[in-house]
């Protein structure tokens, strides 16, 4: 029986295309998964939009008319002008220098609860992440209260940036003030949508922090009240468009890692990044492997050739073998 020989450099390659075939139906699967579990979610948001014939769900009063309207991808209004908590006069393209993002967010300070539950927990965030205010992003507080005063916006600044805890980041946080004009000017802008509730001397708004880029383009809203810190860390990067952070958070922005799923409020590794990964990780595998194995082989193939050469015998001019 006649045995049959692969060649060494056949399997080389037999092994990168079974390496790359792995890596895409690893990929694929992902992102069947993915799509189902998408499929799944829409199916239970259908399910529970039913009627409501009882009124059961029915909004308070207090609570209609109000939320965000996603503005993703508008720039804002770099000429509005407001008042820094030292009450000078600035305007919102003070705050982008083209390198850092903003993180901003619509409060006031007598707000009974819901913007100190929002800025404490965010904060607390902030605390735990790898970036730092000032040094590779802002943040701004704009008051939704047109009746606000310099000296409790700076009240305000003090309280959060105590709580932040982090020395030298004082120069990173703005709470703002401003005219009606100009405070809704700005919260159209963003599709901020709040209102005044006269019977209980409140505004009446959703929480909400809206990440910016460097050039003032809207990148990302980030809802409720709880906030997730690996969510916090890619939406910056995203903001940022991949100018902060390390190598790592450069190169994963780059190939695409990660994606914002507007439903359940967090980011989700790409399935087509697996892919982009692996093909490079092959490719490279390949170079290291194969590159040393051809050099080997012209090396051993041109001593064989000396060899042969070396062995030939020596023909006299008679014709007769010395």
């Amino acid at each position: 029986m006649k045995q049959v020989c692969v060649p060494i450099r056949y399997s080389f390659f037999l092994l990168a295309l079974l390496a790359i075939v792995g890596s895409n139906f690893g990929a694929l699967s992902c992102l069947a998964q993915s799509d189902t579990a998408e499929r799944n979610s829409n199916q239970k948001d259908a399910a529970g939009t039913d009627d409501d014939p009882y009124g059961l769900n029915k909004k308070p009063d207090v609570a209609k008319n109000i939320g965000v309207d996603s503005h993703v991808g508008d720039f804002l209004e770099m000429d509005l002008a407001f008042n820094d908590e030292q009450n000078r006069r600035v305007k919102i393209g003070d705050y982008f220098d083209g390198k850092q993002p903003v993180l901003l967010s619509f409060n006031y300070s007598n707000c009974p609860k819901l913007c100190s539950v929002q800025l404490e927990n965010m904060t607390s965030t902030l605390r735990e992440i790898d970036f730092k205010v000032d040094e590779d992003f802002q943040v701004v507080s704009i008051s939704i209260d047109p009746t606000e005063q310099t000296s409790r916006a700076r009240k305000t600044k003090e309280l959060y940036t105590q709580q932040y805890n982090k020395k030298g980041t004082e120069d990173g946080w703005h709470f703002l003030t401003g005219d009606r004009d100009e405070i809704v000017a700005m919260a159209d802008i963003c599709g901020f949508r709040y209102k005044y509730v006269r019977e209980q001397k409140l505004y009446s708004h959703p929480p909400v922090f809206i990440l910016i880029s460097p050039k003032g383009k809207i990148v990302r809203y980030i809802h409720g009240l709880d906030y997730d810190v690996k969510t916090m860390e890619l939406a910056l990067i995203e903001s940022a468009e991949g100018k902060i952070g390390s190598p790592i958070n450069i190169l994963s922005y780059g190939i695409g890692c990660f994606t914002f799923n507007e439903s359940t409020g967090k980011y989700t590794f790409q399935a087509m990044a697996i892919m982009r990964i692996g093909g490079a990780i092959t490719a490279f595998l390949l170079i290291v492997t194969l590159v040393p194995y051809w050099f080997l082989r012209r090396g051993h193939h041109s001593n064989e050739t000396d060899e042969k050469n070396t062995e030939l015998p020596m023909v006299n001019p008679s014709g007769s073998s010395g």
